[in-house]
């Protein structure tokens, strides 16, 4: 896999969007919703999955910016 390969993750490559997010959020800082909305969108993301990707970028030391309220903590 070419370094474009992976900074630029396919639609449906769930876990290569995960991971652009990640990488994102680890060089500004934080995340707002509107960034995880256009990352990693609703049809490849159940409740169960957005709560451990909010849980893993909060570990990594990611701010949350502007998320809906039953996802603050």
């Amino acid at each position: 896999m070419s370094e474009d390969e992976f900074s630029n993750p396919e639609e449906t490559d769930f876990h290569g969007r995960k991971r652009e997010l990640l990488r994102l959020g680890v060089e500004q800082g934080n995340l707002s919703w509107a960034d995880i909305q256009r990352g990693l969108p609703s049809q490849f993301l159940g409740e169960t999955e957005l709560e451990v990707f909010l849980f893993t970028c909060r570990n990594m030391g990611i701010e949350l910016k502007a998320l809906p309220e039953k996802y603050r903590r």
